[in-house]
């Protein structure tokens, strides 16, 4: 008989803390440097104060809510993550099969352990394509081609990888990617060498605002800026054609003493003011943090570590259980 699964997001990663070994936990779950900004992601969300109304007389809730012209069942996203397969063998597959049993739509990274014909094959899934920039613009084209081909509906450009942080948890385990075989989206777009370490020498480490011209010219779906945490920078986004940005410090993953994004969040919408959606993640860990980000004017927030707690701990219905708890929370 299987053992039943968690019943809280942080059930399961205590869980999964237990059951990784320790260079897996610490590259899911670390930060940059210290780790300081992967803490505080956390720590700002628990540290806004809502001020409830009662006696309201709303019924039923209505979790429905608008993301670029589409009404998603609930403002909640599964955000980008790669090499899904070290934490569970079937990883690429699961997750987002996971995400269209749960009715949330996914995002696919350019690193996922599967490619756009699995997702094409798979019933009823909403998703969106993560996009890391190589210095081959042939190659940016071809996946964003065949991401639209395979029914992904937006480009989501990650800026804020120009260079890899220095995480200090996997220097002291020694945890590495080396060693891993090809990447799956680059085969399907007929990379000249699809293999791990030539592709990661070759991201675009010179990203500049013409690097957001150039995608958004040749993307067939509208392009979401994700790893920004300033006002002024999402406004010249959307100024150059961005349908949206994401409000991200890559889960405190790439520059240690960030600001945290629920902080970062309000003057960003307040800047936006309506003209493209803004969404938002890092440090979502309850559907509590997800109605604090919709409360700051968030179209949407995303989460990242917590589907792959579950995924580590139960597979694909692990990662079904977490989006669950997750809705039934917020609602």
């Amino acid at each position: 008989m299987p053992m039943p699964l968690p019943r809280t997001i942080e059930d399961f990663r205590r869980s999964f803390i237990t059951m990784e070994t320790e260079g897996l936990e610490g590259y899911v779950d670390g930060g940059s440097g210290r780790g300081i900004t992967a803490l505080r992601n956390v720590e700002a969300w628990n540290a806004i104060e809502l001020l409830p109304h009662v006696l309201a007389g709303s019924g039923a809730p209505d979790t429905t809510a608008p993301l670029l012209d589409v009404v998603e069942q609930v403002p909640l996203l599964v955000a980008p993550a790669g090499f899904q397969e070290y934490v569970h063998p079937d990883g690429g597959r699961a997750v987002p099969r996971a995400c269209a049993a749960a009715g949330v739509r996914y995002t696919h990274s350019t690193f996922a352990t599967s490619g756009f014909a699995d997702l094409a094959a798979i019933d009823d899934l909403s998703w969106w394509f993560q996009l890391y920039v190589f210095t081959d613009t042939g190659l940016n084209k071809a996946l964003m081609a065949k991401a639209a081909e395979a029914g992904a509906s937006a480009i989501v450009m990650t800026v804020d990888l120009a260079v890899l942080g220095q995480r200090d948890r996997d220097l002291h385990t020694g945890f590495s990617l080396r060693g891993r075989g090809t990447v799956p989206c680059a085969v399907e777009a007929g990379a000249t060498d699809a293999r791990l370490a030539p592709l990661w020498s070759s991201l675009d480490h010179d990203m500049s605002w013409e690097t957001l011209s150039t995608v958004v010219a040749d993307a067939p779906l509208p392009v979401i800026v994700k790893g920004l945490v300033r006002a002024d920078d999402a406004l010249k986004a959307l100024d150059l054609g961005a349908a949206g940005v994401i409000v991200s410090n890559h889960g405190g993953r790439q520059l240690d003493t960030s600001v945290a994004t629920a902080r970062a969040l309000p003057a960003v919408v307040d800047a936006v003011a309506g003209r493209g959606a803004v969404l938002v993640d890092g440090g979502i860990r309850t559907g509590l943090d997800v109605a604090k980000a919709i409360a700051l004017g968030a179209d949407a927030a995303l989460v990242g570590r917590a589907p792959l707690w579950g995924l580590g701990v139960g597979g694909e219905q692990g990662v079904v259980a977490v989006l669950r708890i997750l809705r039934e929370e917020f609602e």
